[in-house]
């Protein structure tokens, strides 16, 4: 045996998880190890030189698993068997008797020569691929010096993709130090689960970082550490899920950006997606971000894809791929058909070869075309029948070529079906099943379908050729140990096993597939598999339980952000739906349509009307009033972004409708929301306010926590316009989190309302209850969560309610710098599809800049802002115009008294009485009487001034309303003044001066805030 070794070497192919000895004379052999003894000799030359203990190979490869240390002995011959190695003279593994082993000897980690990974043919040379192997490791070399590169490698199954990637990652290993992280995108069923190949790649790294790799993933990507079960535990997950926030769509992607670039500071890294041809949309979009993101980062990311015909889930591949060749933000490599000389090469060994290679290259090529998988097929067949043999000079025919030409050559699915029947019955039978269960697939949930046990499934797997299947990746399975992985060596092999199988035979194994995947996998940890399961059921016939694990796939891919995944998910949902029985079809589809028009709400898709209206329709027809109203509450929120009057419609129609709703419950509800639409849409209502009150009453009676939690949300919308300012922040933070964590779904919408009145309302309320220390932290942590979230619009929205606070806070820089941007360029306001809350941003920009440049004594831009403001109003009315309109008329008050235009500033004032009156909000009724008596006093209408300043004081009676009474005082303290009435004017002035120390102590001492809000309003105070 030592003979042998000596006139061969021996290679470890990692990729095929197989060990392979090259005779002298150029011809490789396939040596045989079970696949524990070769994890064992894989393990050992990963750390050549070093001692390796027992414990660590039994904690290694058989982690929580109790094995006896005496079965080491057992692989470590089956190694030394097939190595020649002798214990006595030591070649390649010494034994430190007690202790361990160590690995001396030498193995080559892949040759240069690897085929195609499983194929019974080896070709020997990598020919035809030179250029685009160049073209890999220049691109390598530019990422390493940190200019972060790309490559798309495309081409038809079988032209070499995974070839070429096995061989530029074996050659690049002995040139650089760097880390590889691989994910492969599963052909799967309502399309592909979102981020699929990217979890696998971070799962891959944290294997080979370790701790630090879970730290940095931790730290920088806490929404992808928090859906990762193997990597984190599951009190982990909890505290990590708090962090992210409802509709925050491109916080994954941000976070995976920032994830890859930190891991790719020190060493280079490459990142391997493969068949991204069946991608999800959320990984496009990914990949298109981390492309373009401008980094010094040392990353390489190649992704391999078929360019299939055109269809819907081909075109943001196709587009993505031409938008950043275009811009050179990567490279384009397509593999095509071999050439004549490239299979010359490939036939003559690459050395010269027979004289005859050129002739006998033209004629495979002729018969294959220059396909690298056909080529092989051919070869074998010729191999098997004797008309060709393999020499260390390369193939060579055994017959005349004019023989060869006579013969029929078997297509790829002819000489599979000439390979499956020379095997067994049961090798057959298992094939048949792991063509159904997928690929790649395993022994516990394939085995029992096979009907054998799992030991005896993996013997048989073993021993089947490798043109068939070959090892994979071990696999964590709930409640076992790691089980071995199999995956078929082409996908061609899977598609003609799985066509054999009859219909009626293929959907009762799809059935107990499902089936045994529910056994394997406990209801609360079925998130990985719930493609799979409603692909099997579906397959089985069974639509009812593969809706059950599509509705899964929904809530996995909406709690991911990835809104056009989860469209993709409902198509298919729908296409299912179709094949139920009335009584089941209607509402499953009554309930999708719904689920669509909360996402495309949530989103401010403007489709979202379409589906909202098709859902009211089809709620009406089948008489389901409980949906028929949410519909129309649906299609009152989208109207409201640019058609007040028709939601207004809307709302009426909803209110109408809800008599007949049977249940109290949904009714109250009903009702609660829309009038709390109808009072922030068109304005105050005692009416309508009352309603709302009583049906929250009712509801914390009768009604579920959810439900509870939903109602006061929106009930908090009512108390931020109505000087109820405390109730807003016990009302979110008793609701806010039970609605985040709840198990049971919570539609987009409702999750969307609790975030922006979390994160915007509460500190909006706490600036009008003047405590500015507070708001301005809530304030700038919003934004930064929103930020850090990528929800850009989300955090625009948020500066600008800052400016609000630093206008009541005198800080009019401060305002001008929050507010200026949205109010001076409504075009790029436009292009950030943010149709809800667009025109009302704007407007507020508009009159706080307005308010700034008052206060800054800028008179003529002020009115300029204010007048936009106004016109805009008055050509297209949107909700919250009427609590909006009380701030623009305020400001447009003081404005013309200040720039002398008395009369206008007293007919404004008035007509801003008016609209206050009308309102429940203090806040705003006070400022409203108080700038009259400015106005009036402008006049010199003294006893007007001092009747209006009578009713400011009465408005901010029995409430909280630091924001107006300081300047009620003032103003008062102006009047009284005026009159004759100095001890009142002083008392006035006394009371005003108290309200501003108050305002003033809410921020930090040496906040410079406070000494500009104590100068400004003490100036005004006294002017």
């Amino acid at each position: 045996m030592s003979d042998v070794a000596e006139a061969s070497s021996f290679w470890i192919d990692r990729e095929n998880l197989c060990l392979w000895r090259s005779h002298a004379g150029g011809k490789d052999e396939r040596v045989s190890l079970t696949p524990k003894s070769f994890d064992v000799l894989a393990y050992l030359a990963g750390n050549p030189g070093r001692l390796v203990t027992h414990d660590e190979l039994l904690e290694a490869l058989w982690p929580n698993v109790y094995v006896q240390p005496a079965v080491l002995k057992t692989h470590i011959l089956a190694i030394r068997t097939a190595l020649g190695d002798t214990i006595s003279s030591p070649r390649f593994i010494e034994t430190q008797r007690g202790r361990g082993y160590r690995f001396i000897g030498t193995l080559r980690g892949s040759p240069s020569t690897v085929g195609k990974p499983g194929s019974a043919v080896d070709l020997g040379v990598f020919a035809g691929r030179a250029e685009p192997l160049r073209s890999l490791l220049a691109l390598l070399e530019r990422a390493a010096a940190g200019e972060p590169q790309a490559a798309f490698i495309s081409g038809e199954p079988g032209f070499g993709k995974t070839t070429l990637v096995q061989q530029f990652l074996a050659r690049a290993s002995a040139h650089a130090d760097f880390v590889v992280a691989q994910g492969h995108c599963a052909e799967n069923f309502a399309g592909a689960e979102p981020y699929y190949p990217i979890f696998e790649a971070l799962g891959e790294l944290c294997k080979v970082a370790g701790t630090e790799g879970a730290r940095a993933l931790e730290a920088l990507a806490p929404s992808w550490a928090a859906q990762m079960p193997v990597q984190f535990s599951a009190a982990q997950r909890m505290a990590l899920k708090q962090q992210a926030m409802p509709g925050a769509q491109s916080r994954m992607v941000r976070e995976a950006c920032n994830l890859f670039e930190a891991l790719a500071t020190e060493r280079p890294l490459i990142l391997v997606l493969e068949d991204l041809h069946w991608a999800d949309f959320a990984t496009i979009d990914l990949i298109s971000a981390l492309c373009r993101r401008r980094s010094s980062m040392k990353l390489l990311l190649i992704a391999t894809y078929r360019p299939e015909d055109s269809t819907a889930a081909q075109r943001p591949l196709r587009q993505m791929t031409q938008d950043l060749a275009l811009h050179k933000v990567s490279a384009e490599i397509e593999l095509t058909l071999l050439s004549v000389a490239a299979i010359t090469e490939i036939l003559s060994g690459g050395a010269g070869g027979e004289a005859n290679s050129s002739e006998f290259g033209q004629f495979i090529k002729k018969r294959t075309g220059g396909n690298p998988l056909f080529m092989r097929v051919v070869l074998e067949h010729l191999l098997q029948h004797g008309d060709v043999e393999r020499t260390g000079l390369g193939w060579r025919p055994l017959v005349p070529l004019s023989k060869l030409a006579c013969e029929t050559h078997p297509t790829l699915g002819r000489a599979i079906e000439t390979e499956l029947g020379r095997m067994t019955d049961i090798q057959r039978r298992v094939l048949d099943v792991a063509s159904v269960v997928g690929d790649p697939f395993d022994s516990a949930s394939a085995a029992s379908v096979a009907e054998m046990d799992e030991p005896s499934f993996e013997a048989v797997c073993e021993d089947l050729p490798s043109s068939a299947i070959r090892p994979g990746e071990l696999l964590k399975v709930p409640g076992k140990t790691l089980v071995r992985t199999y995956a078929f060596s082409h996908a061609i092999y899977r598609q003609v096993l799985y066509d054999r199988i009859g219909q009626t035979r293929r959907g009762h194994l799809h059935r107990a597939v499902g089936e045994r995947l529910e056994e394997i996998y406990p209801p609360d940890q079925r998130d990985e598999v719930v493609t799979r399961l409603a692909q099997h059921f579906a397959l089985a016939g069974d639509w009812s339980r593969a809706l059950d694990y599509l509705r899964s796939a929904l809530r996995i891919a909406n709690s991911r952000f990835a809104w056009r995944d989860a469209l993709a998910v409902l198509e298919q949902a729908f296409a299912l739906a179709a094949n139920l029985p009335d009584a089941a079809r209607i509402p499953a589809e009554i309930e999708l349509l719904e689920r669509r028009g909360t996402i495309q709400a949530a989103t401010h898709d403007p489709k979202a009307r379409e589906a909202y209206a098709e859902l009211a329709a089809k709620a009406g027809r089948n008489g389901a009033i409980d949906a028929q109203c949410r519909a129309l509450l649906g299609l009152a929120y989208t109207v409201a972004w640019d058609d007040l009057r028709c939601c207004l419609q809307v709302l009426d129609e909803v209110l109408a409708l809800s008599a007949q709703q049977t249940d109290s419950i949904q009714r109250d509800v009903t009702r609660m929301t829309a009038h709390t639409r109808r009072l922030w849409t068109s304005g105050w209502s005692k009416s309508e306010a009352h309603e709302c009150e009583e049906a929250l009453a009712r509801l914390k009676i009768s009604a579920d926590s959810l439900t509870i939690a939903q109602a006061q949300i929106h009930f908090s919308m009512l108390c931020l316009v109505s000087t109820r300012y405390r109730e807003v922040k016990e009302l979110v933070d008793s609701s806010y989190d039970l609605l985040r964590e709840s198990p049971r779904d919570v539609v987009e919408t409702e999750l969307a309302s609790s975030a922006w009145m979390r994160l915007i309302g509460v500190p909006w309320s706490l600036v009008l209850l003047g405590e500015f220390g507070a708001a301005l932290a809530d304030m700038d942590a919003s934004i930064a969560a929103f930020e850090k979230g990528g929800d850009s619009s989300a955090a625009s929205v948020a500066q600008i309610f800052r400016g609000t606070l630093l206008f009541h806070a005198m800080d009019f820089e401060g305002v001008l710098r929050d507010c200026g941007p949205a109010a001076s360029r409504p075009s790029e306001l436009h292009a950030d599809h943010d149709a809800e809350t667009m025109p009302l941003k704007r407007r507020m920009a508009l009159i706080f800049c307005g308010l700034a440049e008052a206060g800054l004594g800028n008179i003529a831009a002020a009115l300029e802002y204010l007048r936009a403001a106004e016109g805009e109003m008055e050509r297209q009315p949107v909700h919250m115009d009427w609590y909006w309109r009380l701030a623009l008329e305020w400001g447009m008050v003081g404005a013309l008294v200040a720039n002398g235009d008395h009369a206008a500033a007293l007919s404004h004032a008035i007509r801003f009485c008016d609209r206050a009156v009308q309102t429940d909000e203090r806040t705003w009724q006070a400022l409203a009487w108080e700038v009259r008596a400015r106005a009036a006093l402008a006049c010199g209408k003294t006893s007007e001034a001092m009747a209006d300043v009578v009713e400011a004081l009465a408005a901010c009676e029995g409430v909280t309303v630091p924001l107006a009474q300081w300047r009620v005082h003032a103003t008062a303290a102006m009047a009284y003044k005026a009159a004759g009435e100095v001890r009142l004017a002083g008392t006035h002035g006394r009371l005003g001066a108290a309200v501003r120390k108050r305002l003033a102590g809410t921020l930090p001492e040496r906040d410079p805030l406070r000494s500009t809000f104590e100068r400004r309003s003490g100036a005004l105070a006294t002017t």
